[in-house]
């Protein structure tokens, strides 16, 4: 069996290395706030290049094609193109050697072409086409100086696609701050697609802010007031409950800390989502904790003279394992979904990964010492509280 608790030393330690770095980074910095907590305008614009349906029509008219064969373009709502192609005769052969013709005539005329979406059979086949236009940073962020907004924060998301996030105008207007957007960036650059855009009132974030406070609040009661009801039929069962919120409060300031130095380092905002995941953490943490307490309770009912370092040592060592187990699968998930899912949900997911982490440490270096630390009596002398303790037994060989 580990002594995990003679090692309390060691875990005060790290937490310390790892606490004192995010208390700062919140002192000093603070957090970097989203569109949902500060307010304004956020629009994901893509660049395309001044083509017309025409031109597809045009590029693609001297492709031989099976006898029969009909072809079609049409501009999308989006700016895309699509081409359909539709055989008098189903031959899987012939249609993708004309899809293939049709595609290599495009770009052979009219330049490099990004399909979004592209579907082939024996009957025929379908595309859409974006023709996007080669744009840089620079180029967006010099087009917004023109009406007055170059501090706005310009995010690349994809090839010629930016993420453009302006603060609330002192007039509030937010729909005519849209508009003066769109008009420079086209205006300036060239024809443009607004692929996602949101606002949100200096209003409506100071409510989200405040009630993201109170759903936080809510949620540690609720878990105080659980956890003491649950371990009832032990002594101090309060002290439980009080053991996984301070756990819980070290995981949730590691993360908050860590995203607070991120907020400076990697540009990470703080947002209605990063909320949510830091929920989501909170019922992950208190999960693995009453995991650990609910060997310990049982442990305790079998043998309530045993020494209770030995009890909390016995049951890390009995649930270790279920919580690596859990806690390695939801980190490769997470670490799959970092890689291959969008710009977007990449800070939940961070959020997410810390938190798993933190609330598996927490749960072995956190909470079970803090319980140890009250039954011997170190915790209470250190902060000066009398009242009834159990006191630890020396376990006779």
């Amino acid at each position: 069996m580990i002594d995990f608790i003679g090692r309390r030393r060691i875990y005060a330690v790290f937490s310390l290395l790892m606490l004192v770095p995010a208390l700062l980074g919140l002192a000093i910095w603070q957090f970097e706030p989203g569109l949902d907590f500060a307010g304004g305008l956020e629009s994901e614009v893509r660049f395309l290049r001044d083509i017309e349906a025409a031109d597809v029509e045009a590029a693609i008219g001297g492709v031989s094609r099976p006898d029969g064969a009909s072809l079609d373009v049409a501009a999308g709502d989006d700016g895309e193109f699509i081409v359909e192609l539709s055989l008098a005769s189903a031959d899987a052969e012939a249609s993708s050697e004309t899809s293939s013709a049709l595609l290599t005539a495009i770009t052979d005329a009219l330049g490099a072409t990004d399909v979004d979406d592209a579907a082939i059979d024996e009957n025929g086949a379908r595309y859409e086409i974006w023709f996007a236009a080669p744009t840089t940073q620079d180029e967006v962020r010099a087009a917004l100086e023109t009406v007055n907004l170059g501090g706005a924060r310009i995010q690349s998301t994809a090839s010629d696609t930016f993420r453009i996030r302006v603060e609330q105008p002192e007039d509030g207007d937010l729909e005519g701050l849209r508009r003066r957007i769109n008009d420079s960036l086209r205006t300036e650059i060239g024809p443009i697609v607004v692929l996602q855009s949101s606002s949100v009132s200096g209003v409506l974030s100071t409510e989200i802010a405040r009630d993201a406070g109170i759903a936080l609040a809510v949620a540690a009661g609720a878990i105080l007031i659980y956890i003491s009801l649950a371990f009832r039929r032990l002594p101090n069962p309060v002290l439980y409950g009080s053991a996984a919120i301070v756990a819980l409060l070290h995981d949730i300031t590691l993360v908050a800390g860590a995203f607070a130095i991120g907020g400076q380092v990697a540009g990470l905002e703080v947002n209605a989502m990063f909320v949510t995941a830091l929920l989501a953490i909170i019922g992950y943490s208190v999960n693995d904790t009453i995991v650990v307490f609910d060997r310990i309770r049982e442990n305790l009912l079998l043998d309530p003279r045993e020494d209770f370092r030995h009890v909390v040592n016995a049951a890390i060592t009995q649930s270790l394992g279920r919580s690596l187990n859990t806690s390695i699968t939801v980190v490769l998930a997470l670490l799959a979904l970092l890689l291959i899912g969008g710009v977007t949900v990449r800070p939940f997911v961070v959020v997410l990964l810390i938190g798993t982490a933190a609330g598996t440490y927490s749960s072995i270096a956190v909470a079970s010492q803090l319980l140890v630390l009250w039954q011997d009596g170190t915790l209470p002398r250190f902060l000066r509280l009398g009242g009834e303790r159990r006191v630890v037994r020396s376990r006779r060989a």
